[in-house]
């Protein structure tokens, strides 16, 4: 009997520590926005990152802190990590925690940064197991002017997939969310408040496309201007496109492995987390967060 009653009790308090793990959205949000922060390239905003120990390691996605004309393989020559707590906003130079971005680093688009400061809200990392289809996921990035945003998807399906920055497949995640230009790099967690992944804008959807013309036009743009009622063309659908680019929100978003950065902390799983949302719309321009922390058509 009393083995009995040991046995029921002791399954009640594994249920009720279970029970526990599961975080409200805004207790998710509240613990992680300050570990949410901003990266720069040349003082230009490139897309979100976020604090994984309070020593200042930073997550992000690869190609928020490599550049385009590199196809993402040589790091940007100035890297900052804006931090925000109480309110205030500091500046830290970034160090790339690998000296060479390796075919793995862009394989899985993840990247680990390091900046010299203690004491630092963080995140905790999760893994793939802690999600399954119909669950929710949570979306945290840090935009110029606006700080913290939360958003929701459902996830709609658990595959190995292969994208266009490598030929290694990384277990994905498929799930419904809004996302756009500058989110890059965001953590995406669990109910747990764990992060399963990061987010990603050029895998899927709209970006990938304007890429593909923003080549396409800024080499005919290099062979000379073609001019119509003294307008350059060329120039002018590049620099449309880069508006487009910077300001739709994509039908089709995506988001990167977090395992490959776990690795570069001595982790070991490998998920990769995308996302799916019917229909654009536009997304209202605004204001940089400083002068000279200015907006451009960023490559995240």
């Amino acid at each position: 009997m009393k083995r009995a009653l040991i046995l029921v009790t002791v399954w009640v308090l594994v249920i009720s520590a279970n029970a526990q793990k599961v975080l409200t959205r805004k207790e998710i949000y509240r613990i992680n926005c300050e570990a949410v922060v901003q990266i720069y390239v040349n003082d230009i905003f490139s897309g979100t990152g976020f604090i994984a120990s309070a020593d200042g390691v930073v997550m992000t996605a690869n190609h928020v802190v490599t550049t385009r004309d590199s196809g993402f393989r040589q790091y940007a020559t100035d890297i900052k990590v804006l931090v925000f707590r109480n309110g205030k906003a500091a500046p830290y130079p970034a160090t790339p925690v690998s000296a060479q971005v390796s075919d793995d680093q862009t394989n899985y688009d993840s990247a680990v940064l390091k900046i010299a400061a203690s004491g630092l809200p963080h995140v905790i990392l999760g893994n793939w197991d802690e999600i399954d289809i119909a669950d929710p996921l949570l979306i945290i990035p840090s935009f110029p002017g606006i700080g913290c945003i939360m958003l929701e998807g459902i996830v709609s399906s658990k595959a190995a997939f292969q994208t266009s920055f490598g030929p290694k497949l990384v277990n994905t995640i498929l799930f419904q969310s809004p996302v756009r230009n500058g989110f890059s790099g965001s953590p995406i967690f669990s109910l747990k408040g764990r992060v399963v992944g990061i987010e990603d804008t050029k895998v899927f959807g709209i970006a990938p496309a304007l890429d593909a013309l923003r080549t396409k036009w800024a080499s005919t743009s290099s062979k000379g201007k073609v001019l119509m009622f003294g307008i350059d063309v060329p120039a002018s659908f590049v620099e449309l496109i880069n508006n487009l680019d910077l300001n739709l929100i994509s039908g089709l978003g995506s988001g990167v492995d977090i395992g490959y950065a776990k690795q570069e902390k001595g982790g070991k799983i490998n998920n990769r987390v995308f996302s799916l949302f019917p229909g654009n719309t536009l997304f209202k321009t605004l204001p940089g967060l400083s002068p000279r922390l200015k907006r451009s058509a960023c490559a995240c």
